[in-house]
């Protein structure tokens, strides 16, 4: 798959709902509002994975049981399918069996889809030991943006203030996430706030000039932002200053980069990006990060990197 340019991640033509069917309730009014807003077609994928054909106790379901499993997935999402077309949602929809996080991005690839989103914990028995490891794999593998929503999420009323918040730990080139975020709070009118938290043991007055300055510079290369930022330094455990942030400003979005993983360490769930998505009281957005920065560098280092209009492999 071509890497993806900004207007597509922004304003993707597809859309699709990773789905355990028991999330459903949460997740697709916030499916159905980004696909109003961008015009997108919606997907709705349901995977089956291979546990769900054991028995504890009697070992491997009979053919018949699966087959009803495969056509009850089907009835769901078909149902679901219809009362979005009346709404005017272009939707489809899909059921396939095996582990889930490779059935989404073999999905993603055959459909060119342009936008997932996904849950970090399902309210059924076993998707709540299944779903948040495919969620954390997806979000540092897939090369789209990732919308993930969690089980403190609460919607606004709609008369609430439209924030973003996007959060960068600067040790990563940001510009593709940040200009994502920005593009978004343009979007959807909305203010924006950037964030950067260091760690308090070396969190010092010049190190946070430092980070200011370097945020002040990317913003001046978002050519694209017609609004006047606001920047938050921290110091503290970045996940809970993040999530604190989330709190205290009520954002419609958060917008995170993710370090590439491998699947193997991704079911670690040990990382800042994972728990805060976790834990985030509104959808997350996270983008793939750009390449590390030298080990002990400067802020200033970000200044020889170019920004691209495409997304990073």
């Amino acid at each position: 798959m071509p890497p993806l340019s900004l207007s597509s991640m922004t304003r993707p033509k597809s859309i699709l709902l990773a789905t355990d069917l028991n999330d459903l309730n949460f997740l697709l009014p916030v499916a159905v509002e980004q696909a109003k807003v961008t015009g997108s077609m919606l997907w709705l994928l349901h995977v089956i994975p291979p546990t769900a054909y054991v028995s504890t106790t009697s070992g491997e379901y009979p053919t018949g049981l699966k087959e009803k499993a495969f056509r009850e997935a089907e009835a769901t999402l078909a149902g679901v399918a219809l009362q979005l077309k009346e709404q005017k949602v272009p939707c489809a929809y899909e059921v396939r069996r095996w582990y889930a996080a490779e059935q989404v991005k073999e999905f993603i690839r055959e459909r060119g889809i342009e936008r997932l989103l996904v849950g970090t914990a399902s309210r059924g028995k076993l998707g709540k030991l299944l779903l948040g490891s495919v969620a954390e794999e997806l979000i540092r593998s897939v090369e789209i943006p990732v919308c993930t929503v969690g089980p403190n999420y609460k919607p606004l009323p709609q008369n609430s203030p439209r924030r973003v918040i996007f959060a960068t730990s600067l040790r990563h080139h940001p510009e593709q996430s940040l200009h994502f975020a920005v593009d978004l709070a343009a979007r959807w009118l909305a203010e924006l706030t950037v964030m950067h938290v260091t760690e308090q043991d070396r969190y010092d007055e010049g190190l946070e000039a430092g980070a200011r300055s370097k945020i002040e510079e990317l913003l001046r290369g978002a050519t694209e932002m017609h609004m006047t930022p606001h920047v938050r330094i921290r110091g503290g455990e970045p996940a809970e200053e993040i999530l604190s942030a989330c709190t205290a400003l009520n954002p419609q979005w958060l917008v995170m980069s993710a370090v590439p993983a491998s699947a193997v360490a991704s079911n670690f769930r040990s990382g800042v990006a994972y728990r805060v998505i976790a834990q985030a009281p509104c959808p997350t957005f996270t983008l793939r990060s750009g390449p590390r920065t030298r080990r002990n560098g400067t802020y200033r280092e970000f200044s020889t990197m170019q920004t691209s209009s495409s997304y990073p492999g």
